[in-house]
Parts: C-alpha cells; sequence; structure tokens
C-alpha cells in the first residue's frame, strides 16, 4: 500500500512539473510576441487558454497532493479545487472569445 502511495506522489509530482514547464514556455512565447503587430495563430488563439488550463491542473494537482502527503488543516485544498474548476472554465471563454472577437 505504501509503495502505491508514493508511486502515485511521485506521478502527480512529475505532472506537475510538466505542466510548470509548459506554463512558462508557453507564457515566454506569448509575452514575446504581445508588442508585435503580428501574432502567430498559436499566441492569438491557443496561448493564454493553454496557460490557464494547465495553471488550473497544477492547482487541483497540489491540492491533492498535499491531502494526500499530509494531514492537518486543509482549509485552503478545497479553495484551490474551486480555482483550478474556475481556471478550466476562463481557459474555455478565453478560448471561444478568441474566435469570436
Amino acid at each position: 500500500m505504501q509503495k502505491k502511495n508514493n508511486r502515485m506522489l511521485l506521478a502527480f509530482r512529475i505532472i506537475i512539473v510538466i505542466a510548470f514547464i509548459f506554463v512558462v514556455t508557453c507564457t515566454i512565447l506569448y509575452f514575446m510576441e504581445v508588442g508585435q503587430p503580428e501574432k502567430s495563430y498559436f499566441s492569438k488563439h491557443f496561448a493564454l487558454p493553454i496557460i490557464l488550463f494547465f495553471v488550473g491542473v497544477i492547482a487541483i494537482m497540489l491540492s491533492i497532493l498535499s491531502k494526500k502527503s499530509m494531514s492537518g488543516e486543509n482549509k485552503g485544498d478545497t479553495m484551490m479545487i474551486g480555482v483550478g474548476v474556475l481556471l478550466f472554465l476562463c481557459a474555455i471563454l478565453t478560448l471561444i472569445f478568441s474566435y469570436v472577437m
């Protein structure tokens, strides 16, 4: 049981690191093109929704990871799940509005 729990914690940590690297990479690409008059198709439509989506993944994974690894106060964990869900919704709305406007 302990070995399975350690594998799950390691998997969550790996997912969080990959999501963080992806967020940093997309953010750097997005801010490099902000000042340019012509933006790429990716930056115009997909960069912000992807960034918001992965930040939501990180928020949810961190709350799950803290529940699994520590016992004690977890008042903020339920709020972080709500923040993650709201970030998912914002990512969807941002994607829709990028095509409408």
